[in-house]
């Protein structure tokens, strides 16, 4: 970034480097990024002394703090203790065993680790690529990630039509291909989030022709992967978001471009995007119940052991008609509406989050560290509470580790400092971009029809990018979409590749002197 930058026409490289470094001393991004990873690396480094059992060696790991010389001093006596159960894995936690208890701090040094790895990398380079790389490279970056994004599509849709739960090279995942972004939530976030990315550098393509070499098809046909990607991936907001993508498709491309088409487009077009909602539409029947019932006609053929019941499993329907009330329609309609509505925090996902504040209130500043919550969640359950016993018993051994809402786990986990600063970041990223939607109309579109609505002239690019960041952070307030490094990434890059669809106002040449 700061050795071989971008060069503009009629700029050398010592120039561009000049401009770089300029701008990124300018940039409070750059500033956020340094303190956050202080903050993160204090963290890592001001860890608890953490003992782990290890049946399989019949002996404590060491797992925290990051360096040696940082141990408590009754590590020693405590590694020659054998817990009650030496056939399960045990932890301990040595009490006041913090190096230095008024910085930042962290319970495990190998779990604040994981965040660190992952926060600072993200950030430079989103730095390297609002700075370094010009308006054509950032347009390319988005195209590459339409086109990396088709070919894991493609790979992901292959391994589930052979039913194959199986990484690139054979190796055993005991999941779908689409889960091994970590977790089905993530690629349901991330895929939706694409599809949105390739329609709206499809309208873009067609409005400025002059500054893409791209043919637009090839976004239609890598939001058409992502949209059977999202919905394969087994989640309920993978295929509730690529739905509102189309809905929200269907009803602004009329508007848009509706006056400045000719009939048969106008037909034409909508009939389109009819028949791509009921793809989509139809794949995630096949998905939610059909696909469903294979799988257990399947999983009984495996489980079979004697001939007759090979037989009855092979017999079993490989199809299932829809029902009337589906899972989704029934969990709704059973939710007690008038108390969620007082205290949405009654659900069960939400008394994680009650603990969640709980711990926030034991640690308001720097946070217990990354991933804290897993092991200090039991200590803020009052089982003597009996209002809270139904809470208790409606989690049922289900996502106690975390808090499932990004907000809640980040704040109990790195406080109002570490949380302030992410914010922070995000705000560095999120004004320059409402800049560029709100500069865009200044720019004429070859469209004269469609140029005469301040609304048409927003650039499409921007557009379905605020779609497309407002759907990951919806989809962060119930799940952990920002634990993934991929979400992570194409959230900012939505952000800093705005400015290269919006080029800058054209010139109009002066009118030459009348000579009288």
């Amino acid at each position: 970034m700061l050795l071989l930058p971008e060069q503009r026409r009629s700029e050398s490289l010592l120039e561009a480097r000049s401009r770089v470094w300029k701008s990124i001393r300018c940039d409070p991004l750059t500033w956020l990024t340094l303190l956050i990873t202080l903050f993160l690396t204090i963290q890592w480094l001001n860890a608890y002394t953490f003992l782990e059992w290890n049946p399989a060696k019949q002996a404590w790991d060491v797992v925290s703090p990051a360096f040696e010389c940082l141990r408590h001093p009754d590590t020693v006596a405590l590694l020659t203790r054998t817990p009650n159960d030496p056939t399960q894995v045990t932890f301990l936690r040595i009490p006041n065993s913090i190096p230095f208890p008024w910085l930042p701090h962290s319970l495990r040094a190998d779990e604040a680790a994981s965040v660190l790895a992952w926060f600072p990398p993200v950030l430079v380079a989103l730095l390297a690529l609002r700075h370094a790389t010009l308006r054509h490279s950032k347009r390319m970056m988005c195209t590459f990630i339409c086109a990396m994004t088709s070919l894991l599509a493609i790979a992901g849709i292959i391994q589930y039509v052979v039913d194959g739960t199986f990484l690139y090279w054979g190796r055993e995942s005991h999941a779908f291909f689409f889960a091994t972004f970590g977790y089905p939530n993530h690629a349901a976030c991330f895929f939706p989030a694409v599809m949105t990315l390739a329609i709206g550098m499809f309208l873009w393509a067609i409005e400025h022709r002059e500054h893409t070499r791209i043919p637009p098809w090839f976004y239609i046909v890598t939001a058409f992967l992502c949209a059977i990607s999202a919905i394969l991936s087994g989640s309920r907001a993978g295929v509730l978001f690529t739905l509102a993508i189309v809905i929200f498709t269907t009803l602004y491309v009329p508007i848009r471009y509706f006056g400045s088409m000719s009939m048969r487009l106008r037909i034409a077009i909508p009939s389109l995007l009819f028949a791509v909602a009921i793809i989509i539409l139809g794949t995630a029947a096949f998905r939610i119940y059909a696909v469903n019932a294979n799988q257990t006609r399947a999983l009984a053929m495996k489980a079979a052991t004697t001939p007759e019941s090979y037989a009855e499993a092979f017999a079993m329907p490989s199809y299932r008609s829809i029902p009337a009330i589906d899972t989704v329609l029934k969990e709704i309609g059973d939710t007690d509406w008038a108390t969620f509505i007082e205290n949405p925090m009654l659900m069960r996902a939400g008394y994680q989050g009650i603990l969640a504040l709980r711990q926030l209130d034991d640690y308001p500043w720097f946070g217990a560290g990354a991933w804290s919550f897993r092991w200090l969640n039991i200590h803020y359950i009052d089982t003597n509470n009996p209002e809270e016993m139904p809470w208790l018993q409606s989690r049922k051994g289900v996502g106690q580790a975390n808090v499932h809402n990004d907000t809640l786990q980040f704040l109990a986990e790195h406080g109002w400092v570490g949380f302030g600063l992410m914010l922070a970041c995000i705000a560095a990223l999120a004004i320059p971009f409402w800049y560029t939607l709100l500069r865009s109309p200044n720019v004429p579109l070859n469209d004269v029809v469609a140029d005469r609505a301040w609304f048409n002239r927003i650039s499409a690019y921007c557009i379905f990018a605020l779609v497309a960041t407002s759907l990951i952070v919806a989809h962060s307030f119930i799940d952990l979409v920002f634990r993934s490094p991929a979400c992570m990434m194409l959230y900012g890059i939505l952000f800093v590749c705005a400015d290269g669809f919006v080029p800058p106002k054209r010139k109009l040449p002066e009118a030459k002197k009348q000579t009288p």
